[in-house]
């Protein structure tokens, strides 16, 4: 469906280009300047701004003042901005932690929430591998032309059994091949062996 503009054009009112706004810019009378930063800081100035030259009166300097007087700023507590403790007294900051925590594990494991306390106990995932190769394997894997046809340009290192369907991130699953052979081979090899081994009822299986 085109995108249907129900909008209006209007002139800026500082320099005097004509700009589009649409409908719900127009309700909240956004509508005045094309937007440019400049024309925009010029139509705040003297009676484009209701509060172009005025000032509080004397009653409401008084409730500022006694506001601030109620609620002064925080003085800053602690080490001065920009302090750095020395390897020496980090050291034994690590070092009293790690005794806090081999001195009071349970308590402190007891006072997390419910959520990361599960956390803490449940057994170790199995090992997960990435879903690209890094940009060391790359470097050190990508050969310099094409397995498939030979091409010498716009090569990709290539997972030879897909990640989804699962093949690792191994040197023994990579191949060299350029980016048209990648494509064909994405939809007419990778996606339909997946497919085939969905209906078949097992993952990878073959065609």
């Amino acid at each position: 469906m085109p995108n249907v503009k129900n909008g209006e054009n209007f002139p800026c009112i500082v320099c005097g280009k004509i700009f589009y706004r649409r409908r719900s810019y127009i309700k909240r009378g956004i509508r005045k300047t094309c937007g440019d930063p400049t024309c925009k800081s010029e139509s705040m100035r003297g009676e484009g701004n209701p509060f172009w030259g005025k000032q509080h009166d004397e009653v409401t300097r008084a409730k500022i003042r006694a506001g601030r007087r109620a609620n002064p700023p925080k003085k800053r507590t602690g080490p001065p901005k920009g302090y750095r403790h020395t390897p020496e007294a980090r050291a034994k900051i690590s070092a009293a932690l790690r005794r806090r925590w081999v001195d009071n594990r349970d308590t402190m494991i007891g006072q997390l929430p419910r959520g990361e306390r599960h956390h803490m106990h449940r057994p170790p995932r199995q090992k997960r591998y990435r879903l690209q190769f890094t940009p060391l394997q790359r470097r050190e894997w990508k050969a310099d032309k094409c397995k498939w046809c030979g091409a010498t340009e716009k090569l990709v290192l290539d997972h030879i059994i897909p990640i989804y369907d699962g093949g690792t991130n191994e040197r023994s699953n990579a191949q060299t091949l350029c980016q048209p052979c990648n494509i064909w081979k994405l939809h007419y090899v990778d996606q339909p062996r997946y497919l085939a081994g969905i209906r078949l009822g097992s993952k990878g299986g073959q065609i």
